[in-house]
């Protein structure tokens, strides 16, 4: 019988009613649905048997899938021509059958009737895909209900009751539920953050002359280098050891971009171990020798294996992570990369240790070279140890994805009761897909799943248990949609891979000179200590009602040099501008960025540590996106700019340059709006803090021994203000400050913007 005999009989026998349901019986809808199910798996199994027969192949096959993924999981024919056998608990792919997935040449007329069938077979599905979204909708039950939305939407992609039923939105062309969303946010708040660490490079200074102690014993002659947050001592060269330490320093802001304050504070690192690097096996047993009373006799033999290339030894009461650096630079960095992060991050499980070590190098190098081993037998304190492996991700990717298609991916919540001693080769993936996951949607339930583990929890509905109390979530859920996410978000998948920066042929000139206003925010990010952020092409409302506007200013400002003697008015700035919109005329992207970062206003916005994205539109003008909501702190203490110990702080900014209420402030304490005073000093809460709370915070600035008088400016987001923020203190000193001065700036804040027990300290600068 052909396909058109077929979908006909079809249509004529299964008579599926198209009105709206308004039944509270559940039982009908389901036989209803169970009916749409299988004259759906019908139809489109044979639709994919006439494309494969006109050598579509990949068309034939994306069918297919839609059938166990919309419809029917264990469909035998669709399984079977996907390339899978039945197995026991589900399905595994076989090998040996050959799955085409490639569209050759075939016959056009063909092709275009069995799109036509195709298209009446979607119409039909259509009726009844929106009468069972109403009536499950109605019932209620919105997990089915959406459902059948999603199949009205794939039928019907502008439907606009099925766009507002899913709260869909879009981002970069991708259209979305609120997960997908944030998935494809993340992946550009990541993606960009690590495009900018690894295009920057990070200060690391020789040591000259110092020595490390465990080494001078060892009898090794060595070296030293140091970076802001890291010291490498060992026996390669320097220039090696500095490039470690660079690194290093790129983990580590790596680790606050994607931690930032999902945990409702400010991200700050766990632990924090610096680097020992010997370049022979002899180094490297000599420093274990010295360090043999740390263990006993079988860890030591252990860890002095040919297989294990890192311990943990301790120096005066520190511990430093040993390295035997025998197998060349990508195995040293990969294996810095993954310690900054697992340390600074504070995971300790095997299981989930492993996978964040693995999504951090996946994310800096797009490979992973090492893994964890572990000795068979009860763990100690001095455990990770790690050996050579080099599969790049594009195998782990289709490792998870067979996992995912097959139902055969180990539970997450056995992941945080695994042994490094018993990991599997698909455990060791699904750890490191549940952690690149977690971190691209959710990463603070990353460090609650490893929290879950305890003397009570020992098992994995207890692990399930557990982390549902933490955090109200299912984690077989998780798992589901995870799942969902290797097989049915392909799109979602392909949009997060998409590189911002491309064109039509290779790298945009205008997108680079766009992110270079990002690069900027970045630089002046990771100075204040906050991670960088992604970069996206703005193109939207607000910043079209700027440009638009600065375009009606140029003009005005040109009638006005031609023609002095008029009043020409100067147009109406958008609401946008100065909140949600940044503008600058300036030459320089840098200096744009630097003339924003002295509107305390501005600042608090650019150097949010919940922010994941800025946006930068097209064009000879600066225009940077704001819009992107950044995620409050819920509890903590604040954040301070400068940071602890910055340099090259401005000294000075015009009055007329700060925002209304800065300016408002020291026009009181006696400035005019045409004098310089100096640069603001504020203080960042991140979260809504009420204006009566603020308005207890003081400030005081020393240069040395000798204050400097300010005024205090108050931003509360119950105000009504312009520059209204969520929670903000800014002092404004009455004078430029002094150049090449180190000053000292101390906030005094009320008891109830305290953890109990914890001060604030006091932080140092330098002037420019």
């Amino acid at each position: 019988m052909t396909f058109a005999r077929r979908l006909a009989r079809w249509l004529g026998t299964v008579a599926l009613g198209c009105a709206v349901v308004v039944a509270q019986d559940a039982a009908p809808l389901l036989a209803r649905e169970q009916q749409l199910k299988q004259r759906a798996v019908a139809g489109l199994n044979e639709a994919a048997d006439a494309m494969a027969a006109q050598q579509q192949h990949r068309r034939a096959l994306e069918l297919r899938r839609e059938v166990l993924i919309e419809y029917d999981t264990d469909d035998p024919v669709a399984r079977e021509r996907c390339g899978f056998v039945a197995a026991a608990g589900g399905w595994q792919r076989d090998e040996r059958k050959l799955v085409l997935d490639r569209d050759l040449s075939g016959d056009k007329r063909a092709v275009k009737k069995v799109e036509q069938k195709l298209d009446a077979l979607g119409r039909d599905l259509l009726k009844e895909h929106r009468a069972l979204a109403e009536a499950f909708a109605k019932l209620p039950d919105p997990d089915r209900a959406a459902h059948h939305w999603r199949r009205v939407l794939r039928w019907s992609p502008d439907d606009r009751t099925a766009l507002a039923a899913l709260a869909q939105s879009t981002f970069e062309g991708f259209r979305g539920d609120a997960r997908q969303m944030a998935l494809l946010r993340r992946a550009r708040t990541i993606r960009g953050a690590v495009d900018w660490l690894l295009r920057t490079p990070f200060q690391v200074d020789v040591v000259a002359g110092a020595t490390h102690p465990l080494l001078t014993a060892a009898g090794l002659q060595h070296t030293g280098v140091r970076s802001r947050h890291f010291q490498v001592f060992g026996t390669l060269p320097s220039a090696q050891m500095a490039e470690i330490a660079q690194f290093a320093e790129r983990a580590l802001w790596l680790t606050h971009t994607l931690f930032g304050t999902s945990d409702g504070d400010v991200f700050r690192p766990i632990k924090h171990r610096d680097f020992l690097f010997v370049a022979t096996s002899e180094a490297y047993n000599a420093v274990l020798d010295h360090c043999k009373t740390q263990f006993d006799a079988d860890r030591l033999a252990f860890l002095k294996s040919e297989m294990i290339d890192q311990a943990f030894v301790e120096d005066r009461g520190v511990l430093w992570r040993l390295y035997r650096a025998t197998k060349g630079r990508d195995i040293d960095l990969d294996q810095t990369v993954r310690a900054v992060v697992q340390d600074a991050s504070g995971i300790d499980t095997d299981g989930l240790y492993e996978g964040i070590g693995h999504a951090a190098c996946g994310f800096l190098f797009g490979r992973t070279m090492t893994f964890l081993l572990e000795q068979k037998k009860e763990r100690t304190s001095a455990s990770a140890a790690e050996s050579l492996l080099s599969p790049d991700f594009a195998t782990w990717r289709q490792i998870a994805e067979q996992s995912a298609w097959s139902r055969t991916d180990s539970r997450t919540s056995e992941l945080v009761l695994l042994s490094a001693a018993r990991f599997s080769n698909e455990q060791r993936v699904k750890a490191w897909a549940i952690g690149d996951y977690l971190l691209h949607w959710r990463p603070e339930w990353l460090r609650e799943l490893d929290r879950c583990r305890g003397n009570a929890v020992r098992t994995p509905p207890e692990v399930e248990a557990e982390f549902q109390r933490r955090t109200a979530y299912e984690l077989p859920r998780i798992d589901s949609e995870w799942r969902d996410f290797w097989v049915r978000e392909r799109e979602l998948r392909d949009a997060m891979a998409k590189d911002p920066i491309a064109g039509d042929k290779g790298p945009d000139p205008a997108r680079q000179r766009a992110r270079s206003l990002v690069d900027a925010v970045n630089a002046e990010r990771v100075a204040a200590g906050r991670g960088p952020v992604g970069f996206y092409t703005a193109d939207n409302g607000e910043t079209r009602a700027v440009r638009s506007w600065s375009a009606e200013l140029a003009k005005a400002e040109a009638r006005r040099k031609k023609k002095p003697s008029e009043d020409v008015p100067l147009p109406v700035p958008p609401a946008a501008l100065g909140t949600t919109v940044a503008w600058s005329r300036a030459k320089e992207a840098t200096a744009a960025v630097a003339a924003w970062l002295a509107v305390p206003s501005l600042r608090d916005a650019l150097l949010h540590p919940g922010r994941g994205l800025c946006g930068a539109a097209l064009g000879d003008e600066w225009l940077l996106d704001l819009g992107e909501l950044a995620q409050p702190t819920r509890t903590g203490l604040p954040t301070v700019w400068p940071a602890a110990d910055q340099t090259g702080v401005p000294g000075d900014v015009a009055v007329s340059g700060l925002d209304a209420r800065a300016q408002s402030a020291v026009v009181a304490a006696g400035r005019a709006v045409t004098d310089r005073v100096g640069m603001p000093l504020t203080l960042h809460f991140a979260r809504e803090v009420p204006r009566a709370t603020l308005a207890a915070v003081r400030c005081r600035v020393f240069d040395g021994n000798l204050p400097i008088d300010g005024a205090l400016a108050v931003y509360a987001a119950d105000d009504t203000a312009h520059e209204r923020c969520d929670g903000l203190v800014a002092f404004v000193p009455l004078q430029p400050l002094p150049s090449g001065h180190r000053l000292e700036v101390r906030w005094e804040l009320p008891a109830e913007l305290l953890p109990p027990e914890t001060g604030f300290p006091a932080a140092l600068f330098t002037v420019r």
